[in-house]
């Protein structure tokens, strides 16, 4: 059977996850009599949780998926991914698939508040170097640029610095330098394919809106319209994060592959915590999870599946929305 790690930042992240994964509230299969020495109550049908000990970290597991929460950010995210799946291995019962689930920001126009978001790229958005000028011109605006707004390919008068050709060369004073630019790698991750569109066919049957697309993964959060202008310029993502990345570079090391899947509490732009919904996006990462379970054929990766007589075509380029439109 295929072993799944569930990746999560935060424990109430976790918490949404294992709560779709034990299941719903019912007057079911078993009574227990009442009284102060039952600790259960009698209307509990859900699916109890074990709890895993994965090195330092301690993760929660329902049957071969585990769930595990890592911390905030890239570097803690991947540590903890890189534990478990070497405690894993070592006890000789490897996982199979990994994949980060969490909240996220929705980028205007593609994403909205409650949908669930699965990653067709995954990109470290402020990894790399800036090139250009090194100080502002004298006439810049009282309003300076930030420097992480500078660092993202912005020059002083707020407008975003072009990019060549490919989408990812300089082609002037002030850009933002990627590490396939820079000759150190590759600042994105691109899940299988298959992986990516059975997450779509077994989240949907949620009733939920499923956008695919790149989701950027970042060290600090947007919080101004200019950055998410330039995010949007630059990599044209549909939701922002921050370990989905780390993840995947952890869970590759291992040869294991990734996948993401978001549920957006806040458009990404000028930070107003009035405008953030973590309730709902919280709920539908319950409801994502309890997908996950009720069609486990959703988490098994691609090389893990039995030959069949044809597989779909992965797209060339993004699909945005359930049914592939803006």
């Amino acid at each position: 059977m295929s072993r799944t790690l569930i990746v999560t930042a935060v424990t109430a992240e976790a918490d949404a996850v294992c709560a779709g994964l034990m299941g719903s509230w019912s007057r079911g299969r078993t009574r227990l009599p009442a009284g102060p020495g039952n600790l259960v109550s009698p209307d509990w049908d859900r699916q109890l949780l074990t709890t895993s000990t994965l090195g330092p970290y301690v993760g929660r597991r329902r049957g071969p998926i585990t769930v595990l929460a890592a911390g905030t950010g890239g570097p803690a995210a991947a540590a903890g991914t890189a534990t478990a799946l070497a405690v894993a291995s070592a006890a000789g019962q490897p996982f199979d698939l990994v994949v980060t689930m969490g909240v996220a920001g929705g980028f205007r126009g593609w994403a909205e508040v409650g949908d669930i978001v699965v990653a067709e790229r995954m990109v470290a958005a402020d990894l790399g170097a800036e090139s250009g000028l090194d100080e502002e011109p004298p006439s810049a605006p009282a309003g300076r640029i930030s420097e992480m707004d500078r660092n993202l390919g912005f020059h002083a008068a707020g407008a975003p610095t072009r990019r060549g050709p490919d989408g990812r060369g300089p082609t002037g004073s002030g850009t933002f330098l990627t590490l396939d630019d820079l000759g150190l790698g590759s600042s994105t991750v691109r899940p299988e394919p298959e992986l990516v569109s059975r997450l779509h066919t077994v989240l949907d049957a949620t009733g939920r809106r499923i956008v695919t697309g790149t989701v950027v993964s970042v060290s600090t959060v947007t919080g101004t319209e200019r950055r998410a202008s330039a995010l949007t310029e630059r990599l044209d993502p549909v939701a922002e994060a921050m370990e989905g990345y780390a993840v995947a570079l952890a869970a590759r090391s291992f040869g294991v592959p990734a996948a993401e899947i978001r549920a957006v509490s806040n458009p990404v732009g000028r930070r107003d915590r009035a405008g953030w919904n973590l309730p709902a996006a919280l709920a539908s990462l319950r409801t994502a999870a309890a997908a996950l379970v009720a069609h486990p054929e959703g988490l098994v990766a691609a090389e893990a599946l039995p030959a069949a007589g044809g597989t779909a075509a992965a797209g060339s380029g993004p699909q945005h929305g359930s049914n592939g439109a803006r």
